[in-house]
This record gives structure tokens, C-alpha cells and sequence, in this order.
């Protein structure tokens, strides 16, 4: 399924569910972390992709990432961060107009994952699974480490929906993750 949406007068989402876009950007260095997980907590076991226009400036609004998570019994959650500059330019209907958008995530931007987990360890609030972070594009002018924090919270909030994701109420979660 591929949503795109205008969310307001500034912010534009297209969120593929179960799906990946063909110009995703999946790159082959990885860094993998592991973090002690929660048996409560459940998320929804699938794949997820964001692209986002975050906020109406030309700085720090636009990225788009892919995640797949896996559910398991290990009492871990593993997370494994693909990255990489591949430097092919693709077309973006969501970043603005005079940005180059190139496919992969460089590795400048793990340290904004890893910080987002890093808070999240504190709340205890991990299943227990494998978190793959595929890929994404970003932004020559759009992108920073604050936008793709954005969005990999958003996509969070998203896979905590577990099995409601479905009948959630999309907008609003992202819009919030917006502000």
C-alpha cells in the first residue's frame, strides 16, 4: 500500500506499507546495534518507508527512510543500520523544488539513529526483534541529522501501532511528529 498525502498547507508524506520504493536506496555497509528488549512490547511486523517534507523551510525538512522489522523471541532487539552515499540522483515529488535528491543514507546520519534509540533504551520501550534500516534518500540542501531524526521517530510511533497501524489515524501521528 503507498499513501501520499498533502498533510497541511507546508507538510507532504508518502508512507509505503509492506512495500519499498524501487528507488529506496538499500546499501550494503551496515553497523548493528542491540538494545534490551521488552516481552510487552509489540510492533508491527513488517516494512515500512517514509519520505517526508517536514517543515516549510529549505533547511533540515526532507528525508525519506526504510525500515523492515521482524518479530522475535530473542530478548533483544537488533538493529542494523544499512548506509551509504551511492550518489544517484532520483526525482522527488516531496523535497523542494531546487534540492538534489540522491538514494542512500550517509553514514553522518547513524549517529542521529543511534541517539533516537539511545532515548528510547530508556523507556524501556523495545520489542523483541530485528530492526533493519534499509536505506532512504536525502537531500543536498533538505536533509540533516534533525530531519532524519524526525522521521525515524515517526516511523516509531508508526510500528508501535503494531497491529492497528492499518486503522490508525496515519496523519496524525506524523503531522504530531512534525511539530
Amino acid at each position: 500500500m503507498i499513501k501520499y498525502q498533502k498533510l497541511d498547507e507546508y507538510r507532504v508524506m508518502r508512507l509505503w506499507i509492506d512495500e519499498m520504493p524501487e528507488d529506496g536506496g538499500i546499501s550494503t555497509n551496515t553497523i548493528i546495534k542491540e538494545y534490551d528488549a521488552n516481552a510487552n512490547v509489540k510492533w508491527f511486523n513488517g516494512t515500512l518507508c517514509l519520505e517526508l517534507k517536514i517543515a516549510p523551510r529549505t533547511a533540515s525538512n526532507y528525508s525519506m527512510i526504510n525500515l523492515k522489522f521482524t518479530k522475535n523471541q530473542s530478548s533483544k532487539l537488533k538493529i542494523i543500520y544499512h548506509f551509504t552515499d551511492l550518489n544517484e540522483i532520483v526525482k522527488s515529488d516531496i523535497a523542494i523544488a531546487n534540492d538534489v535528491v540522491k538514494t542512500g543514507i550517509p553514514g553522518e546520519f547513524c549517529s542521529a539513529f543511534t541517539q533516537v534509540f539511545d532515548e528510547l533504551q530508556a523507556q524501556n520501550a523495545f520489542p523483541s526483534g530485528t530492526l533493519e534500516i534499509l536505506g532512504g534518500s536525502y537531500g543536498h540542501i533538505g536533509s540533516s541529522i534533525m530531519s532524519f531524526k524526525i522521521v525515524l521517530k515517526i516511523l516509531i510511533k508508526l510500528l508501535e501501532q503494531n497491529e492497528e497501524l492499518m486503522v490508525a489515524n496515519i496523519n496524525s501521528i506524523i503531522l504530531d511528529g512534525c511539530k
